[in-house]
């Protein structure tokens, strides 16, 4: 498989690929703890096995700790349940930062591990989390992820600019025939 540097070497003399990066002020939503505090459970020390991207491993063996960071969103009738164990905050802001309509900075300062529950019906600005209802007799009901995050999670994201790295693409041709 080819790597970073080759593949850009390939890019560069095949296609006179010319890049560079550039940081932009971009709108972002910035993630604080909220007035009352923070209100997720802090994993204890070993309470869960440590994730080993290079085993592939996705699920615990039987008997085995439930391994951190290992989670995600799915669907629960019409709302959007986010069940994370074992995660830091800044991580979890990472993975907002794909659902949601704009990225997401962690500003609160809260270092460790956390077990993340969060229920929210999914609007627009959770684009990637829309599609159709599970259960189109449903009403989609419940909490915007706005207000179930400082609700469930005692954070609060807010509107707010931050600098974001950019790859502008320079110029490129079309390559010759071989």
């Amino acid at each position: 498989m080819m790597q970073g540097p080759m593949l850009q070497a390939l890019l560069e003399e095949r296609f006179k690929l010319r890049v560079h990066r550039e940081t932009r002020e971009v709108s972002v939503y910035r993630l604080t703890v909220a007035k009352g505090g923070l209100k997720l459970r802090r994993v204890e020390e070993g309470s869960c096995t440590p994730h080993d991207y290079a085993a592939l491993l996705l699920s615990p063996e039987p008997g085995q700790k439930p391994i951190c960071g290992n989670g995600g969103f799915g669907r629960r009738g019409n709302l959007v349940v986010a069940e994370i164990p074992g995660i830091s905050i800044d991580e979890f802001s990472k993975r907002l930062t794909f659902r949601l309509d704009r990225p997401v900075i962690d500003k609160t300062g809260v270092t460790g591990l956390f077990d993340f529950h969060l229920e929210f019906a999914p609007d627009m600005s959770t684009p990637q989390l829309l599609g159709q209802p599970a259960d189109p007799s449903e009403p989609a009901a419940g909490q915007s992820i706005f207000t179930a995050i400082q609700k469930q999670l005692g954070l609060r994201l807010e509107s707010a600019k931050g600098p974001r790295e950019f790859l502008v693409v320079d110029s490129a041709e079309k390559p010759s025939e071989n």
